[in-house]
């Protein structure tokens, strides 16, 4: 009589870029889906843009000991990377602080540290833009009325004296109609970038330069 086939466990985990990535089946995952307060603004995952942007950071490189904002960071694996390979000082901001326990879990798995704030884009003051040397995010722009705070962001960003703003997006018309305001004010460029690791992904990066980095 055949065997029948026997059923492979799904991975639990998978590493790329040097970090570890937990599923959400997980045990450490599923352990905080019972004790703390589910993610509602979409951050129950790591989005697949990320790896796309971590991808493009880790074949171009940033300063090290850069001071990093990650917007919309959910989970955090951009800042953590960043943290992790450029010896990076990482803030994480998002909406929905049920995040957090997640994003300082990988950070953990990552022996790194990262400071999460609470909040929305249009939190953000000029001051708080001007700590930071480089702001990056993933899947951000989802949303029709997310264009016009992000945009806003960016030019206050370059106007505190940001360096870099780097962010990755599968190509939703939200994220070309940001791109295409960034680029008519000029120094920006939205451009396609592919990676295959973890997977096979392809995003849109858009890219705005700073005075410090013109120069």
């Amino acid at each position: 009589m055949p065997r029948s086939p026997q059923r492979r466990t799904p991975p639990q985990e998978r590493h790329m870029f040097g970090l570890t990535l937990l599923y959400p089946s997980h045990p450490e995952v599923r352990r905080l889906q019972h004790e703390a307060p589910r993610p509602v603004l979409h951050g129950h995952k790591v989005w697949p843009t990320s790896f796309v942007l971590m991808d493009y950071l880790h074949q171009r490189g940033i300063m090290p000991q850069a001071r990093v904002l990650e917007l919309g960071c959910g989970w955090g694996l951009v800042g953590i990377f960043c943290a992790k390979t450029f010896q990076a000082q990482v803030t994480g901001l998002d909406a929905d602080a049920a995040v957090f326990p997640y994003l300082q879990l990988h950070a953990q798995l990552s022996d790194v540290h990262l400071v999460t704030r609470h909040g929305a884009f249009t939190d953000l003051t000029s001051q708080d833009l001007a700590a930071f040397d480089l702001i990056v995010g993933a899947d951000i722009c989802f949303w029709e009325e997310l264009v016009d705070p992000l945009y806003q962001l960016v030019r206050h960003s370059i106007a505190a004296g940001v360096a870099e703003i780097v962010v990755a997006d599968p190509g939703r018309p939200p994220f070309d109609e940001l791109g295409t305001r960034c680029v008519q004010q000029g120094d920006a460029e939205v451009f396609t970038w592919t990676t295959t690791t973890p997977s096979t992904e392809t995003g849109q990066i858009l890219r705005v330069v700073g005075d410090a980095t013109r120069q």
